[in-house]
């Protein structure tokens, strides 16, 4: 029985209070907090309670850069109890994160792919400019948007966008703790995504203030930017168990988690896949390390303890003991 670190999404933005209190606590959460800082020029109290008056993609680089310092300083944290991991994976974001913890990336290298967020890049051709349509391109002017939908257990979400254009399955959460209903994130175009919505009496949740489709095709341009941004990054070969939530598989190679970083943007990401994997290696316990809105209310195949506040921490320690998990020295 092995323990394992689970990273959460930046999918949605998060209460800061656990991760100010990690802040005020533990000297590993305030030097994460502090590297990040010196490495993106993001302010530190910025990063923390995740405040100031910014336009949007400023505010996603915050909450970008701050998730990912949390992550890693309270993962520091659990370190410092003996709680380090015999594998790792995460959602999005997270599975960025898992990369530094399995020691396949740098921590400076991955902050500064986040702070350069998914902009276009500097020598890119686009498809207008070489006279091709670009596949997978956003319409320009139409707007963008995510919703959450609710399923019965057994229901396919393929149902739900299988015979519409302009939305994409973006997030398969699996189910919840009762395993009463199936969640799952859909991105695309507004329009579509509140036709859906009336279409289905409200099953389907069109998420306000949000205008970018996610881990859909329509970011098929900010994927070319991140390819070109994680193209100086210098990725070794994991040295953990490093496990993929775009797809039920381990990543074992320098070149399959920088792949990974760029098809990020685009794929659909999977709880499914990547806590199935972990199980399949052997977990006895994952630890949901930092901010996790929505995964607090899911199923996993294996006990977890959410790491979310400087409560949790003797509570994961007394879990490694309960469930009979290994350490690694």
């Amino acid at each position: 029985m092995a323990l394992a670190s689970i990273f959460g999404t930046n999918l949605f933005h998060y209460e800061p209070s656990g991760v100010i209190e990690f802040y005020d606590r533990y000297p590993a959460v305030r030097e994460s907090f502090a590297q990040a800082s010196a490495w993106t020029g993001l302010d530190v109290e910025t990063l923390v309670r995740q405040n100031g008056d910014h336009d949007d993609e400023v505010r996603r680089r915050v909450v970008s850069v701050g998730l990912a310092a949390a992550q890693l300083g309270i993962q520091d944290v659990l370190a410092g109890k003996g709680l380090r991991p015999h594998m790792t994976g995460g959602m999005s974001l997270g599975g960025m994160v898992a990369s530094c913890v399995a020691g396949a990336c740098e921590r400076r290298e991955l902050m500064d792919v986040l702070v350069r967020g998914e902009h276009q890049p500097l020598h890119a051709t686009t498809g207008e400019e070489a006279g091709q349509e670009e596949p997978g391109r956003a319409e320009p002017g139409r707007e963008e948007a995510i919703a959450s939908a609710y399923l019965g257990p057994d229901d396919d979400p393929a149902g739900l966008y299988a015979d519409r254009d302009g939305i994409y399955l973006s997030c398969d959460f699996g189910w919840d703790a009762d395993r009463k209903v199936r969640i799952v994130m859909l991105s695309g175009y507004r329009d579509e995504l509140e036709k859906l919505s009336a279409e289905t009496g409200g099953m389907v949740n069109v998420t306000e203030g949000a205008d970018v489709a996610v881990h859909s095709p329509l970011r098929a341009r900010a994927r070319e930017a991140t390819r070109e941004h994680v193209s100086a990054v210098s990725f070794t070969d994991p040295e953990l168990t490093l496990c993929s939530s775009l797809e039920q598989k381990t990543l074992t190679c320098a070149d399959e988690v920088r792949a990974m970083f760029v098809d990020n943007v685009v794929a659909p990401i999977s709880l499914v896949h990547l806590t199935r994997q972990l199980h399949r290696h052997g977990a006895g316990l994952g630890l949901v390390v930092g901010p996790s809105p929505i995964l607090n209310a899911l199923r996993y195949p294996f006990p977890v303890v959410f790491v979310d506040s400087p409560d949790a921490v003797p509570r994961a320690v007394a879990a490694v003991f309960e469930h009979g998990v290994r350490l690694r020295r």
